[in-house]
């Protein structure tokens, strides 16, 4: 059936029955399905259309062609086998012609329809025979044939129909509810010269009519279309972390405005989702972009909405200060009293307490993390309340705690530093495991739960911290199970859990800190290599921080046992080439050190001390995924000044070491140090005129007044900005501007250089341990 059928349908309405009349106007059906709209004014629609249809039918055919998109003219020249090719007045005057001749062809049809509808029974396919059975309310089973003659049937024993030349009228009629591709939103008119419609027929118009949409109706349907587009645009870009965001959502603001404006339909205006997409936009770059459009929503006459109201308090809780968490609770505070007392039009959900809870996270104190826990008793007594009344079903599973609510207020606990932090994070870790057991509860520690609180305790400067800490790896290492809807969770420890435990024994001041460190390393070695279904592997954070704590420590040998972690480190990395266990510039510089501050020791530990440090320098030399840097110069030479004494040997390593680090573009403040403090004075000038540097030689200076920004810009090419000011004691210091007076005092009184010589000193004092 053609896309756009012109059938003249008229009804003469009697007391008794009512007669088909032949038609002598248009119905002009058009391919989209739109939305239905209501009875009363599908009625008037259906009245006005008919007295236009009367006064020229032939214009409101070219109306509704002319109201047809580019793509939708040629699908329906397609279907009636006419060319596709020109312009769009081009193509409706295609369709017009072929409609005005299909039109006369229906004015006459009742000479020569007398047995051309069952032929045309017969040409229909199965789905359109059933189409309009179920139309006229017969079983759609069966075969064909019974199909056909269920139709026949229905037209010949209808008192409606007097003979057979009605029946291709009525069949052309159902066709008007059997083509679900070609109604219009232009609805069905029919109409018979100056005759009225009575209300039975009316209301057979009005049924047929009831499945599809107003043109009106399919404005709004493009507005919404249009609107949904642009706004997933601007998310998109939201949740790529893409900057552009901000100025994408205001364009998208201001292109929705003006469409209105041009169109002259409000329905183009943005509404509450376009504006909280908006502030989502800038509460991620810019915080106080979101502060503005707050303010113009607040003077705009747009309904806020929870997801509004949400966008709002994360806008708030992303600026990271006291003043904005106390913004987003009070902005918390106002969506609960319109729940309890403003009609319930705007509800917090769970959402909405995170997020002020998490806006009390950033900042960092006991005052704030208090507050956090204030707002979670908040949310447990309000979802026990909607629970008690029983008729908030829907709003008690969107306000129903979650493990995310707790966890983010451990980790506000683990934020705060407080010496209580740690107690309180397991506090709230046995609330969670009773409520595990309460079927109206969705809450359950999981992994991210047990490591918050592991990093609550080592973030608590707690004496016992290390220990606390381990003791809650070890209940993990035993698999806690916790109830859920299908099945059991059950909580294992992951790589974090045993980085984090051993940062805390590096960072401790015990003296079997670097024991414990390396017992849990080895646990973690043996539970991988001997456990098949272990996933849980040592990386280069674990090698580091085990590293880490044997170089503070004041343990014997330790140069050597830092060589053992190093090479069972390579080995790791040659047996599965993963790059987590690359060995990485840091590891070869802590076990530098850790040579490096070995001279405490016998002279038999120093000696074993040097061979150490001489082979992992060798290594680090060789190694192609890494490179020595500037620290790891500054470390060897520390090596040469602690653990050689004075003379010939220890002048020539130093100087070989300090001529490779030139001609690398690595010498840094640390680096000048520790040459200084290696060789004797005029042996370091000798060395700068070797290496290509002859001025301080020429003009006599004193070694100590060398500065490494007088040296040649290829020797510190290479060196980061860090390592060239920060490892400088005294030689190389930045300052503002100065007065001619300051700069002449600094002139007069310059800074006082340790001598060199053979010094000890601790490992924090470097600075580059790792």
């Amino acid at each position: 059936m053609n896309a756009f059928i012109a059938i003249a349908c008229c009804w003469k309405i009697t007391s008794t029955t009512a007669s088909f009349v032949p038609p002598s106007t248009n119905v002009i059906i058009s391919s989209r399905r739109p939305r239905a709209v209501p009875r009363q004014r599908q009625r008037s629609s259906c009245t006005e259309r008919t007295t236009r249809l009367n006064s020229d039918p032939g214009r409101l055919v070219l109306d509704e062609l002319s109201r047809m998109t580019i793509a939708e003219l040629k699908s329906q020249l397609r279907r009636m086998d006419l060319s596709v090719g020109g312009r769009k007045q081009e193509l409706i005057e295609r369709l017009h012609e072929h409609f005005s001749n299909d039109a006369q062809l229906h004015t006459h049809v009742d000479e020569d329809c007398g047995g051309n509808a069952l032929e045309e029974l017969e040409s229909l396919t199965v789905p359109l025979l059933r189409e309009r059975l179920k139309v006229i309310g017969l079983p759609v089973s069966g075969r064909k044939q019974e199909l056909i003659e269920r139709l026949r049937t229905h037209y010949h024993g209808n008192s409606k129909f007097s003979d057979d030349s009605t029946i291709d009228q009525s069949i052309e009629c159902s066709n008007l509810n059997a083509s679900n591709t070609s109604i219009d939103d232009s609805a069905i008119l029919c109409a018979r010269g100056d005759e009225v419609f009575d209300g039975s027929i009316e209301q057979d118009l009005v049924a047929i009519s009831d499945k599809y949409q107003s043109h009106e109706n399919s404005m709004s349907r493009k507005a919404r279309r249009k609107k949904y587009f642009k706004t997933q645009e601007v998310k998109e870009l939201i949740r790529a972390n893409d900057p552009r965001a901000p100025a994408k959502a205001e364009e998208m603001i201001a292109s929705l405005e003006q469409m209105a404006k041009d169109e002259n339909n409000d329905e183009y205006l943005p509404g509450a989702r376009q504006y909280t997409v908006l502030i989502e936009a800038y509460a991620k770059y810019q915080t106080r972009g979101a502060e503005e459009v707050i303010e113009r929503i607040m003077m705009s006459n747009i309904d806020f909405s929870t997801a509004m109201m949400n966008a709002v308090m994360g806008a708030y809780a992303s600026m990271g200060t006291v003043e904005g968490a106390k913004q987003a609770t009070t902005i918390l505070e106002r969506m609960e009293y319109i729940r309890d007392f403003g009609g319930g039009a705007i509800k917090p959900t769970v959402y909405s307490y995170s997020l002020a809870i998490s806006a009390w996270a950033k900042c960092h104190s006991f005052d704030s993390a208090t507050c956090a826990e204030n707002i979670l008793t908040r949310l447990l007594e309000s979802y026990e309340k909607v629970l008690t009344n029983g008729n908030q079903s829907n709003y008690a599973e969107e306000l129903k705690p979650n493990s995310v609510v707790f966890n983010r207020v451990i980790d506000a606990w683990a934020s705060s530093g407080s010496p209580v932090a740690g107690e309180k994070a397991e506090n709230i870790v046995s609330k969670m495991e009773g409520y595990s057991r309460m079927d109206h509860f969705d809450v359950r520690p999981d992994t991210i739960t047990f490591n918050t609180c592991i990093k609550a305790w080592c973030n608590s400067n707690h004496p016992n911290a290390p220990q606390k800490a381990e003791e809650i790896l070890c209940k993990l290492e035993t698999h806690p199970q916790y109830p859920r809807k299908k099945g059991v969770l059950i909580v294992r420890p992951n790589l974090l859990s045993y980085n984090t435990v051993i940062n805390a024994w590096a960072k401790s001041s015990d003296p079997e800190s670097p024991i414990r460190a390396q017992s849990l390393l080895t646990r973690m070695l043996k539970n991988y290599k001997t456990n098949a279904f272990s996933t849980v592997k040592p990386d280069v954070v674990t090698f580091s921080s085990v590293l880490n704590a044997l170089a503070k420590s004041k343990a014997q040998n330790k140069a050597t046992k830092c060589l053992k972690i190093l090479e069972m480190m390579i080995d790791l990395h040659d047996e599965d080439g993963s790059c987590d266990t690359t060995p990485n510039v840091i590891c070869y510089n802590t076990v530098l050190n850790a040579c490096a501050f070995s001279a405490l020791g016998d002279d038999n530990e120093k000696k074993q001390a040097l061979e150490v440090a001489v082979k992992v320098f060798n290594m680090l030399n060789r190694e192609k995924y890494v490179n020595p840097d500037a620290v790891s110069y500054g470390n060897m030479l520390k090596c040469c000044a602690n653990l050689m004494p004075p003379g010939n040997a220890r002048t020539s390593m130093a100087s070989t070491i300090f001529s490779t680090c030139c001609d690398a573009g690595m010498v840094g403040g640390m680096v000048l140090d520790e040459i200084r403090r290696s060789i004797p004075s005029k042996d370091f000038l000798l060395l700068l005129a070797r290496c290509g540097y002859e001025k301080p030689l020429k003009q006599h200076k004193n070694a100590m007044s060398v500065e490494l920004r007088q040296l040649p810009k290829q020797w510190t090419a290479n060196v980061k900005v860090g390592d060239m000011s920060s490892r400088q004691r005294g030689v190389f210091v930045k300052h503002g501007r100065q007065t001619q007076n300051e700069r002449s005092q600094v002139r007069s009184n310059p800074p006082v250089i340790r001598r060199p010589g053979f010094l000890i000193e601790p490992s924090w004092a470097s600075g580059k341990d790792v």
